[in-house]
């Protein structure tokens, strides 16, 4: 994968104290935003969300430890970008085709970089000469646009390009930081307040439209807010002890919660563009102090 040098892209896109590039994991171009507010930094490998820190608070996401920064793996943690599916490849895909699409595997490269008195933005493309193979053979264009302000919030944009229409699917598969997945919980998806324990995966897809969810950490002091335009579900995951991927360490799951706006197949959700149409994906996650204890 090549990227322009950190010092290129410092000198077309960086900001004296708003925006800075620097080697990250793996030898890959990191962003580093900063505003009034907070910093987050992001991966140009997936357009990949690793960190948020807003004033006063600790990181709302989770980033495992034992993540590999390596070439078509995926990394364990942040923000993922899944698209043009979410979940396991169809049957019939060739061997080899990536779970939760190309997106988040991808090299992403950078378009613009903005700041005023109030936000940072950036905003990464990513197109079919890019990221693309025979389980999705359709011209594209994605923009990501990553902007910190009150909240982190990014919008995902799927244009057309094609003759042809397509269908996709896509999530941000947000892994929040928690100080104890057992005495978290949530409140505003599927109408019924969700909680977590050491020994059951939790894996379900709830259908509902613009997502706005409270995950409550009383243990941590502080609610992550979660809200999300035209998705047509929220997927919620967390997986048990046993159960816990590879590089996920053995009580990393004590540790985060996945809480994803997406547009999947399990719901009839995916999206179908004609030729020149676009959609655009948007998520928003704020942490605020807790006021008074609910049960």
């Amino acid at each position: 994968m090549e990227w322009p040098s950190i010092e290129v892209l410092n000198k077309r896109f960086g900001a004296a104290g708003r925006v800075a590039f620097r080697e990250g994991p793996g030898g890959w171009p990191l962003a580093v935003l900063a505003g009034p507010t907070g910093a987050c930094e992001v991966s140009l490998y997936g357009g990949q969300v690793l960190s948020y820190r807003a004033i006063g608070f600790q990181d709302a996401l989770w980033l495992s430890p034992l993540a590999r920064f390596e070439e078509g793996v995926a990394i364990r943690g942040g923000i993922p970008v899944c698209w043009p599916w979410f979940g396991k490849p169809s049957a019939g895909f060739p061997e080899g085709t990536p779970a939760h699409g190309y997106a988040r595997v991808a090299p992403w490269h950078v378009e613009a970089c903005e700041y005023d008195a109030r936000e940072t933005r950036l905003t990464l493309g990513l197109s079919d000469a890019e990221a693309t193979g025979p389980a999705f053979p359709y011209a594209y264009r994605l923009t990501l646009e990553i902007e910190l302000g009150d909240c982190l919030r990014l919008d995902l944009q799927t244009r057309n390009l094609d003759r042809e229409p397509f269908t996709y699917g896509e999530a941000f598969h947000t892994y929040l930081r928690v100080a104890d997945a057992r005495h978290v919980r949530v409140v505003g998806i599927g109408g019924k307040t969700l909680r977590f324990d050491d020994a059951t995966t939790f894996d379900e897809v709830f259908p509902q439209e613009d997502v706005v969810a409270i995950l409550r950490d009383p243990v941590a002091g502080r609610d992550l807010a979660l809200s999300a335009d035209d998705a047509a579900a929220a997927v919620v995951w967390h997986p048990s002890l046993e159960e816990a991927p590879a590089d996920v360490p053995l009580e990393g799951p004590r540790r985060f919660v996945c809480i994803e706006p997406a547009n999947p197949h399990h719901t009839g959700g995916e999206i179908t563009l004609k030729p020149g149409q676009a959609h655009t994906l948007t998520l928003r996650v704020q942490p605020l102090a807790i006021k008074e204890e609910e049960d």
